[in-house]
This record gives structure tokens, C-alpha cells and sequence, in this order.
């Protein structure tokens, strides 16, 4: 490791022991998230050919769900261990699909331990043709396009369930989810289906819309991914009825 990231890793470390101790009740030793997340990329990494090695981009940090709100309060703090992450593994030769994104959700069954992880890798991102969302009165509702059993998991608590065609993402009261969160657009983004796939359109947000971890204009979203809406997390669940992965136009950053 040079001299440069490990003065950067220091400083996070004191960072991150200063305010984890607020973010984990009860945590008497917060550095073990940090060196946890470590170790999950350095074991779940995969080759990806002889030469490369993909690290995972998506970590599920699962906690008590007495806590989750005391963790999501924090969402800052674990956006900064995703930025060292990404740049501890590019220092040792790895390779992201996307740049890595920390979630935490509730835990499915009752857990001696404060938090437990698990990572994925998700697929890599194809250029779509520019398209634009559809406006109020040009919407139609094309059940026969909806896909089947698919839901949104907000803020890792709450499901949405995507029953129509076209779908409004936002803070203002007329959208059919509401995000009620100052980062978030009164008119922010908008999921519409096609051929049995959803695909979510940025329609003119002020801080940009995500997906596992990447900005981007439009995308087909794949089962797990990962959509960041100002400071919440959503995660597309849908009945895996194609082996495309999720494509997406990302926009360069000034």
C-alpha cells in the first residue's frame, strides 16, 4: 500500500471510530465493520480472466431491525467506507463492475452478532439508446408489459410493489412513490415497463440518480440492483424472466 493511501486509510480510521460508536449501539470495537468490509472484498473477489480480478460492488450489511434506523441515519458514513473500498482495491489490482455501494438492511432471522455482511458482484453495464420518459399524458398502462412480482425494497424496511406501466419517483405529493427526503427531487425519476422489464429514467433530478454505485441517465434494471435516490437506497426485486444484464447510460461526471 503507498504512503498516500495509507495516510487516507488513517485518517478514515478516525473517522470512522468516532462515529461508528454513534452508529452501532453497543459497538465497543467499530473498527471491526471497516476491517470486516475489507476482508469481504479480499474473499469474494472472483477472476475474471488470467490477468484480472473482479472485486464485489455490493455489500449487505444486515443488523438488527431495532437498529436499522440508527444505521440509516449514517448512510454518509458508510457512502465514505464505499469510496475507500473502491480505491483500496483498485490499489491492489482489482477490478468493480460498478464503483461499490453499502446497504444495510434488516436481518431475516434473529442474530447473536451486531451486523453480518454478504457481497455480490453485479453484472457489467451495457450502452441503451437514448430514450425519453414518457410524460403524464402520453402514459399508457400496457398490463401485458408489466413483469411479473416485482417490488422496490425501500430504505430496506418497506416493499412498493410495481403494479403499473409507468411509475413516478419523487418528493412531490402526485408521485406514485414518495420519497419524502430532502435530496430528492419533487420530480426525480420514473420506472417504465417494456418487454416484460423495467427501465428507470432520471427526469431532470438536481442530485442525479444511481445504480450500484454508478450515475446514470437511464437503465434496465436486473433483479438486486441497487437504485440510490438522494439518500435512499432502493432495491429492484423482479421474477428473473431474461438473462440480460442490467444496461445502463451513465453520465460523466464535470
Amino acid at each position: 500500500m503507498n504512503n498516500n493511501l495509507e495516510q487516507f486509510e488513517t485518517r478514515l480510521r478516525v473517522l470512522f471510530e468516532e462515529n461508528l460508536i454513534r452508529l452501532i449501539p453497543g459497538m465497543h470495537a467499530p473498527r471491526k465493520l471497516f476491517d470486516d468490509l475489507l476482508g469481504a472484498m479480499h474473499e469474494n473477489a472472483r477472476a475474471a480472466s488470467e490477468n484480472r480480478a473482479l472485486a464485489p460492488d455490493l455489500y449487505k450489511i444486515h443488523v438488527p431491525e431495532e437498529d436499522l434506523d440508527d444505521w440509516k441515519a449514517h448512510q454518509d458514513i458508510l457512502n465514505e467506507m464505499a469510496d475507500f473500498l473502491h480505491k483500496t482495491g483498485k490499489s491492489e489490482g482489482y477490478e468493480f463492475n460498478h464503483h461499490p455501494t453499502l446497504v444495510v438492511l434488516p436481518q431475516e432471522t434473529i442474530q447473536s452478532k451486531v451486523f453480518y455482511l454478504d457481497t455480490s458482484i453485479s453484472p457489467a453495464n451495457q450502452v441503451l439508446p437514448d430514450t425519453a420518459a414518457i410524460p403524464n399524458n402520453e402514459r399508457p398502462n400496457i398490463q401485458d408489459e408489466i413483469p411479473g412480482r416485482a417490488f422496490l425494497i425501500v430504505g430496506g424496511n418497506e416493499n412498493f410493489l410495481l403494479e403499473k406501466s409507468v411509475i413516478d419517483i419523487g418528493r412531490h405529493s402526485e408521485n406514485d412513490l414518495i420519497l419524502n427526503e430532502p435530496h430528492v427531487s419533487r420530480h426525480h425519476a420514473q420506472l417504465r415497463a417494456i418487454n416484460k422489464r423495467y427501465i428507470i429514467f432520471d427526469v431532470g433530478s438536481t442530485g442525479g440518480l444511481f445504480i450500484n454505485g454508478k450515475k446514470i441517465s437511464q437503465a434496465t434494471l436486473q433483479p438486486g440492483d441497487v437504485i440510490r435516490i438522494g439518500m435512499v437506497n432502493l432495491i429492484f426485486v423482479q421474477d428473473i424472466t431474461s438473462e440480460n444484464p442490467t444496461t445502463a447510460i451513465t453520465i460523466e461526471e464535470d
